[in-house]
Order: C-alpha cells, then sequence, then structure tokens
C-alpha cells in the first residue's frame, strides 16, 4: 500500500511539472518482558550496499527512526497518544502523516501529507472483535477498500484492493518491538509511513504475496538472543539475501 501510494504520487507529480491483537485502549500496551528495545539494526543488502537503522525511545515510547542513508522518521504524541509520524530526508523531501481516533481509541483517519505533491486521507473501520480492518480512500471515493488482518499480536493478511494479497506466517519468538507503547495501534496503521509488520509481537517466517503485478514470496531465518529476541535475520527473496543484526539496549 505505501510503495503503491507513493509511485502513484510521484508519477502524478512528474505527469503535472512536465504523481488478533485486538485494538485495545492505547498506549499501554508493553508487556515487561524486562524492557528490552533495539536501538540499532544493521542491514546488509543482497547487492552489498549497507544500512543501519538507530532508535531513540523516551522510557518505552519511540520517537525516532535515523538510517544513515539520511531520512528519520519522527514519531509524535499528544497525551501519550501516537498523533504523527512524518518523514524528512537529506534532499528535504517531506511526508507528514497525522491520525485522528474512534470514541473506542482506535485509529478512524489516517492522512498522508506528501509535501509537494497531493494530500491523501483514508478512514478505517473495524469488525467486531477488531481483528479485521477495512481501510477506505477518502480522497479517491468509489475505490476497491484495503484489508489488514490481525491475530494474536500480528498481522497475518492484507489484501489491497484486489491487486496484492498476501499472508503472513510468524515463528513463536519475540520480535525486536514487541515491549513499545502504542505497539497494538502502530499494529493497526498500515500507510505511507509506517511499515505495521515492524510491530509485530512475533517475527515473520514467510511473506507470500500474491500478486496481479509483483507476486513475491519472501523467506526469513534467523538467530535468537537468550532472550529469544532476534540477533540476525536472514531474508530470502528469490535467492537474492539480506540480513538484518539487532542489537538491544540490554546487550
Amino acid at each position: 500500500m505505501k510503495k503503491l501510494l507513493f509511485t502513484l504520487a510521484i508519477g502524478l507529480a512528474t505527469l503535472t511539472s512536465c504523481e488478533s491483537d485486538s485494538v485495545s485502549t492505547p498506549p499501554s500496551d508493553s508487556s515487561s518482558n524486562d524492557g528490552i528495545l533495539p536501538t540499532k539494526v544493521d542491514i546488509v543488502y543482497s547487492d552489498g550496499e549497507t544500512e543501519t537503522l538507530s532508535y531513540t525511545y523516551d522510557g518505552m515510547t519511540l520517537l525516532k527512526e535515523e538510517s544513515t542513508d539520511g531520512y528519520y522518521l519522527d514519531y509524535v504524541y499528544e497525551d501519550s497518544k501516537l498523533t504523527e509520524i512524518n518523514y524528512n530526508n537529506t534532499q528535504n523531501d517531506e511526508i507528514l502523516e497525522s491520525y485522528t481516533y474512534d470514541a473506542q481509541g482506535r485509529i478512524a483517519t489516517v492522512l498522508t501529507n506528501i509535501v509537494g505533491v497531493g494530500v491523501y486521507e483514508y478512514s478505517m473501520s473495524y469488525n467486531a472483535d477488531n481483528s479485521v480492518i477495512t481501510e477506505t480512500s477518502i480522497t479517491f471515493p468509489g475505490g476497491t477498500p484495503s484489508t489488514t488482518t490481525i491475530s494474536n499480536g500480528n498481522m497475518v493478511g492484507e489484501d489491497e484492493g484486489g491487486v496484492n494479497s498476501t499472508t503472513y506466517t510468524h515463528d513463536n519468538m519475540n520480535a525486536p518491538f514487541k515491549n513499545i507503547n502504542n505497539r497494538s495501534v502502530l499494529l493497526t496503521i498500515n500507510s505511507e509511513n509506517n511499515y505495521n509488520y515492524y510491530f509485530n509481537a512475533n517475527n515473520i517466517l514467510i511473506d507470500d504475496t500474491q500478486s496481479t503485478m509483483f507476486p513475491e514470496y519472501i523467506t526469513n531465518t534467523y538467530t535468537y538472543t537468550a532472550f529469544n529476541y532476534p540477533r540476525v535475520m536472514t531474508e530470502n527473496l528469490d535467492g537474492d539475501i539480506t540480513t538484518y543484526t539487532y542489537t538491544y539496549n540490554n546487550d
């Protein structure tokens, strides 16, 4: 969804210039689990390029992700509730994203401003147990909604308006961001500035995307710390291998 939106937006800009973790009341959803948090991820891509992501917190609340590739994400809160995630990079490209909530403390709308390109908004609705989330465009009414399915604290399925349909399987170990505040809210936001599967309770083993455009089958293998968090994740996409090495605040 994020990649499709950004690609559409850039395309429009070019043309113009020449576009069940049941959702509970946030934010106090961090399990104690010794307060373990990831502080750094060292990535080696299949082509040999490298990147390091660093994380800043206030207690158990994520404030910032910063990349050696020159971008950062700021997480903004009001009264401990997530209200914005904002992207910037060294070229001063900005993607500003804000959220509203319904009476039950669930995300109600997502407003994404790709600065200089366009503003896109969608609403979110939920089934009775909050396990299926439907995302409907407000900006482009009449389109096919997307859905996200959540079970046992993990995103297990995603359908992007009939274009891509993805299923995920997980291990039973701790995912890196399992302990952060607002995790259950972040898990429901599938947007330009938020990869919601980062905030699973467990780790993805298989990412199987059936698509009319770009089918993918990704497998992940792990080594774990003594506390059952990933130390090294090895991602295999059709033989292209990327590794992610995690550092934690208790290392």
